[in-house]
């Protein structure tokens, strides 16, 4: 179940042109700046957007440009973890790898504690209205997330037509406290 719903949205993000990526993406900066936990955060997790997720890049300039400190998560393909780097110039010091994934170069990388974090933003490929996620079926952010404080908000950017009436979900997955779109914020029970 859980595999199909993964390839039926995958495929439904995927259909979206490239203008409409773009439109929508500004629409889910303009509602995540709405939040007060953004407002209150000044260590923020975000991560750097890839294919037809919602972009990022937007986001990222603005929290550094409001002086926020934005940590990127790094995917440790063969430990199977997520490790964090703060970055300061996202123009300057990224690079792709050969997943496609920007990360940092090795000389900017600079460590990040999770627990020091005051909010992480996470994407996904589907989620439901109680803040279910289906990721990319690795489980690198359900392990991240579930060592983190229970005082650290969640939240996931994703467009409408992620959103799902019921997914299936496991012990193991952790939800999401908010989740924003194009149309709307969710707030999840």
């Amino acid at each position: 179940m859980k595999q199909k719903q993964r390839k039926h949205f995958s495929s439904l993000r995927d259909s979206l042109e490239l203008t409409e990526i773009i439109s929508y993406s500004s629409e889910i900066k303009k509602n995540l700046f709405s939040l007060k936990e953004l407002w209150k955060a000044k260590k923020v997790m975000v991560y750097i957007s890839f294919k037809s997720e919602a972009r990022t890049r937007e986001i990222i300039l603005e929290l550094l440009k409001r002086k926020k400190k934005v940590i990127i998560p790094l995917i440790d393909f063969k430990k199977e973890r997520i490790f964090l780097s703060e970055l300061k110039n996202f123009e300057k010091e990224l690079i792709m790898n050969k997943y496609g994934l920007f990360q940092p170069q090795k000389e900017f990388f600079r460590a990040f504690n999770k627990k020091d974090l005051d909010l992480i933003i996470v994407p996904g490929i589907c989620f439901d209205e109680k803040g279910n996620r289906i990721g990319f079926g690795k489980g690198y952010y359900d392990k991240f997330l579930k060592n983190i404080p229970k005082n650290i908000p969640v939240i996931a950017l994703a467009f409408e037509n992620q959103i799902s009436k019921e997914l299936a979900c496991e012990k193991h997955d952790i939800p999401m406290h908010k989740i924003v779109t194009e149309k709307r914020i969710i707030e999840c029970k």
